[in-house]
């Protein structure tokens, strides 16, 4: 196999391209002409599969075993002369982490962080002992395991916010409670199916960070602050606006430095009325669903990636203070005002719209597949 040379192409594997992240990476590479993506994937029809910008795509059926699933990685590796592997979902990224030193050519890993760290960010009640620990903002929290634990929410002040420690998104599981017995009143309907986070319910607003980091040091950042609420107030914003927030970006700074992080990661905030201050609430340690929006605004987080992973040095990119609506948006703003469709401008610039437009067939696959 030959050495690294990046004056030719740069090939990237992607190899968990099953998750829903991958059309948002894609669009971001589809900007780069260097880059020729290898996706792999255990759904065999996948819709990315017929984009335009996915050079080689590769089903390998799923199995029980992160070993067989390194081992697969390997193959692609040697067989298309893999520059950069890079996960772009939790369980892929956590597999790699864990089992790094079954992957040939290790210097082909992109950057990843370390088990515990990776560990910390994805658990929410890690995470807020983590920052507990470290002096960062956060909302007072407790771990509850079971039913038979609920007493050690007396702690807490009321509303209280509550939340699954680990997988779900979406808003999936999130409640507020305004008194102690509506808490024991929910879970003897619905049952304790699960370890949950308890929140003290933060009176502000919410904002997020996106960053790129090697070893703790942020590389690229955008800060965005929800403009249009999704189906419900803890679902992602389908609508942001760019800005800039220097405490809050102290904020995820430490938190980075703290975490020695390395990779991305997408960091969910509040900012709290009361105390005046920026708070973590929650880590999401892979790339995220507002991808396209960054990249509108400047910032190509998987490009940047791959140039860190392959210790390529460029400048921290500054980015556009500017508003993004995603599709779902679009079509809201369009039903509410119709004059939005004679703002060609706005449509193609603040909007993916031109992805899809660009990358018709996987859009078109999937809508005829009803996949």
């Amino acid at each position: 196999m030959k050495e690294k040379n990046t004056n030719r192409s740069v090939s990237v594997l992607i190899p968990d391209g099953e998750s829903h992240i991958l059309r948002y990476v894609i669009n971001c590479f589809s900007q780069i002409r260097e880059i020729k993506t290898y996706v792999m994937s255990n759904k065999k029809n996948n819709a990315m599969r017929y984009s335009r910008y996915v050079h080689k795509f590769s089903y390998y059926a799923k199995t029980d075993s992160d070993l067989d699933w390194i081992a697969n990685i390997n193959k692609e590796i040697e067989k298309h002369d893999i520059d950069v592997v890079m996960p772009i979902f939790e369980v892929g990224i956590r597999a790699l982490i864990k089992h790094r030193d079954r992957v040939l050519y290790k210097d082909r890993l992109g950057v990843l962080p370390s088990l515990s760290s990776f560990d910390s960010a994805i658990n929410k009640g890690l995470l807020s002992r983590h920052l507990d620990s470290n002096n960062i903002p956060n909302p007072k929290s407790i771990m509850v395991e079971s039913q038979k634990q609920l007493d050690k929410i007396d702690v807490l002040n009321f509303p209280v916010l509550i939340k699954p420690l680990e997988g779900f998104g979406g808003g999936y599981g999130i409640h507020v409670f305004k008194a102690k017995q509506d808490i024991y009143d929910h879970f003897d309907k619905h049952g304790f199916n699960y370890a949950n986070l308890f929140q003290e319910y933060i009176d502000g607003y919410d904002i997020d960070c996106s960053v790129l980091c090697k070893e703790g040091n942020i590389l690229a950042f955008t800060i965005q602050k929800g403009n249009m609420i999704g189906k419900n107030e803890f679902a992602p914003q389908i609508g942001v606006d760019f800005l800039y927030e220097p405490e809050l970006y102290r904020v995820v700074e430490s938190l980075m430095k703290s975490l020695n992080w390395s990779g991305v990661a997408h960091i969910d905030m509040r900012y709290d009325k009361n105390d005046k201050q920026f708070k973590v609430i929650e880590m999401n340690p892979r790339f995220w669903m507002s991808l396209n929006a960054s990249l509108l605004a400047g910032v190509n987080f998987p490009h940047l990636y791959c140039l860190a992973s392959m210790d390529e040095k460029f400048e921290r990119p500054e980015y556009e203070f500017m508003k993004y609506i995603n599709l779902k948006g679009l079509l809201l703003m369009i039903r509410r005002e119709k004059s939005v469709l004679l703002k060609p401008g706005f449509i193609i610039n603040n909007t993916p719209l031109k992805f899809v437009l660009k990358d018709p067939l996987p859009i078109m696959y999937k809508f005829i597949s009803k996949d």
